[in-house]
């Protein structure tokens, strides 16, 4: 299960993913009618961004032209007996040249990641024990920047800010625009296990094989002379997981 906890109350809860995101013409064969296509933009929930965001280039460097640095509604104390004050947290910010912290980035990397912006979701988040959560771009949408794919240990590490994302931009464009509940990355839990891959002995791959043909036979539809015709089938006997968000 995924917990999560806004860092202020206009800050826009996880939504489930879609089947499709584009408002599409009239017409046969669009990509996301691919029903394993439509599991997969499906599969998760949307962190959407929490404030518009807007990006241009200025001599070959990106610059954040819509900074925002929000306040907590909660208060914090550093100490038992301390007075507490809101938090704050900045919506965007761009690794820096020749920094340390939070961790070292020397010269001859910089170039490497000049085009990317780590943007906050403003979301506190941790999973049940084992949990993982996996963060990605949504899948086949494109984009004028991708989300940078991480896998984080939210079940033991109690991070103290809001999770962020990492965005690479397109150094091709002059300005990138990302509006407030746009779907900004896409995250779902993952066990902590031992995942195996083992190669089918050849009678394993018979009994397989031999399936796959009975399954054609039972289903499949007289196509042309070469094949059947298993449109729709497969979606009907799909089995789709479930992602919701409480109230």
């Amino acid at each position: 299960m995924l917990h999560y906890f806004k860092f202020c109350s206009e800050v826009p809860a996880p939504a489930p993913a879609r089947g499709a995101y584009h408002k599409r013409q009239p017409g046969k064969g669009w990509p996301e009618e691919c029903p394993p296509m439509r599991a997969a933009n499906s599969f998760g929930w949307d962190l959407l961004c929490p404030s518009d965001l807007e990006f241009s280039r200025h001599e070959g460097s990106w610059r954040l032209d819509t900074p925002v640095t929000l306040e907590s509604d909660w208060d914090y104390a550093a100490a038992a007996d301390g007075a507490g004050v809101p938090l704050t947290q900045e919506n965007a910010w761009f690794w820096e040249q020749d920094q340390m912290l939070p961790h070292v980035i020397t010269p001859e990397v910089y170039p490497e990641i000049e085009n990317q912006v780590k943007v906050s979701t403003l979301l506190f988040m941790r999973t049940e024990s084992d949990e993982l959560l996996y963060f990605c771009d949504i899948p086949n949408l494109s984009r004028p920047f991708k989300v940078l794919s991480a896998l984080v240990d939210t079940d033991w590490y109690p991070a103290s800010y809001p999770w962020h994302c990492v965005l690479e931009l397109d150094p091709s464009a002059e300005k990138i625009r990302i509006a407030r509940g746009d779907p900004l990355c896409r995250v779902f839990t993952v066990r902590r296990e031992h995942y195996r891959a083992h190669e089918m002995s050849f009678d394993d791959f018979g009994s397989y094989f031999e399936r796959s043909q009975q399954w054609l036979r039972e289903y499949g539809r007289e196509g042309d002379a070469e094949s059947l015709d298993i449109t729709g089938t497969y979606g009907k006997q799909q089995q789709l997981s479930r992602f919701s968000v409480d109230s």
